[in-house]
């Protein structure tokens, strides 16, 4: 019986230390991957401090002068461009061409729906 006894005793004791093993192995790889996740959150972190760098150094207002002086052909602004806004003409109304083309065919009325020539077949009426 106290040999029975011992067999269990050092089976759980075996049991116990896997499992703890197993534990220590799992934890060990989730803080590898940890590491990694941080490494690469990093990475992009400073990938995002050099693309913001570069936005701000293609912005400079001083470049932007030169690249729309050579390519936009800008004019220099002048007092009489402005305008109130009671002086800015009215638009014309807005047409429906095709609405317009299709009236002028003849084609813009409302049409009926035949009528069913099958046995039985009726369309329906308005309804009450």
């Amino acid at each position: 019986m106290i040999k029975l006894l011992h067999v269990i005793a050092i089976g759980a004791l075996v049991s116990s230390a896997v499992y703890a093993y197993s534990v220590k192995y799992e934890t060990t790889l989730e803080n590898e991957q940890l590491q990694k996740i941080r490494a690469k959150t990093q990475r992009e972190r400073d990938a995002i401090a050099v693309l913001k760098a570069e936005w701000q150094f293609l912005n400079r207002p001083d470049r932007i002068q030169t690249l729309a002086e050579r390519h936009l052909d800008l004019q220099a602004f002048a007092a009489t461009q402005v305008v109130k806004a009671s002086e800015i003409p009215n638009r014309g109304p807005k047409v429906d061409t095709i609405g317009r083309k299709l009236e002028d065919l003849g084609l813009g009325v409302p049409t009926e729906t035949p009528k069913s020539t099958k046995a039985g077949g009726t369309t329906p009426g308005p309804l009450p």
